[in-house]
């Protein structure tokens, strides 16, 4: 019989549905989800993951701050930063608002690029967890304009970040996508970094064996490496989790190393008693 893990969902995105916070927390009591981090990307994909249209609102980082203050025992909020457009002093004016980590995608260059130093030299110094897009991004429709380039993303990006800022927490999310093998060895390599496999079922996830899984994570301490992370609509924030179940329990991995991916590295990470 599967053990019921109360577990921290560190990648969920505030979808532009009407009362989707209420059905979101609907699920995280049917499921044992204890606390959620919240991402909302204001106008650069407004219609991400969208079930239930149309579209109702464009939600952003003023947004979540409020939110999370009305919620703060189930929710915390990663305020979003576009690398090239943002700047240090936003990461200021993020924690002032309440927000406990910072959510990177769409840089305009490549991560690891001398102009966004700073930026992570501010996260470092607030103690602002980093949650980093790595890996190919298939938005919902074509976005014209916005110059979004995935090779930018490429967990590789995070190496002299990781040498420079080493009390800088990051999380690579979704493992890579197609830099899996990037991911997993940064996370091995520097204890600073971490990686979730957030996704939809049928996504990057659904081409792997369990031997790949057993096979990306074979150092001994991998359990204390990864997170869970849905990264899907709230209605299969239910189904990704069991995979992850199938996932972590066909590595062999005990009841209390899958605590550790479910629950206990989130809280770690944001020091959480």
């Amino acid at each position: 019989m599967t053990t019921q893990h109360v577990t921290w969902d560190v990648h969920h995105h505030w979808i532009n549905e009407s009362g989707y916070i209420d059905r979101l927390l609907q699920e995280m009591d049917r499921l044992g989800i204890e606390k959620a981090g919240l991402i909302a990307l204001g106008d650069l994909v407004p219609d991400l993951f969208i079930l239930h249209g149309p579209r109702d609102g464009c939600v952003d980082n003023d947004d979540l701050g409020k939110l999370v203050k009305t919620h703060a025992d189930r929710f915390w909020g990663w305020g979003f930063i576009r690398l090239g457009k943002h700047e240090d002093k936003d990461v200021d004016r993020l924690a002032e608002m309440g927000l406990a980590g910072l959510k990177f995608h769409a840089p305009l260059k490549p991560y690891d690029h001398d102009g966004y130093f700073p930026v992570y030299e501010r996260a470092q110094a607030l103690g602002l967890p980093c949650l980093f897009h790595t890996g190919i991004f298939t938005p919902p429709r074509p976005m014209p304009g916005q110059r979004f380039r995935s090779e930018n993303c490429r967990p590789i990006h995070l190496e002299s970040i990781a040498q420079e800022f080493p009390q800088l927490k990051m999380i690579c999310a979704h493992l890579g996508v197609c830099w899996n093998e990037e991911a997993a060895a940064i996370c091995r390599i520097f204890q600073n970094v971490y990686a979730d496999l957030s996704g939809r079922v049928d996504g990057w996830r659904s081409s792997k064996p369990i031997e790949w899984f057993q096979q990306m994570f074979y150092w001994p301490q991998a359990h204390e490496k990864i997170l869970f992370g849905s990264d899907v609509h709230a209605e299969e924030v239910g189904l990704t989790l069991t995979d992850h179940r199938r996932i972590l329990d066909g590595i062999g991995w005990s009841s209390e190393q899958v605590d550790s991916v479910l629950r206990e590295n989130a809280k770690r990470l944001f020091d959480a008693p």
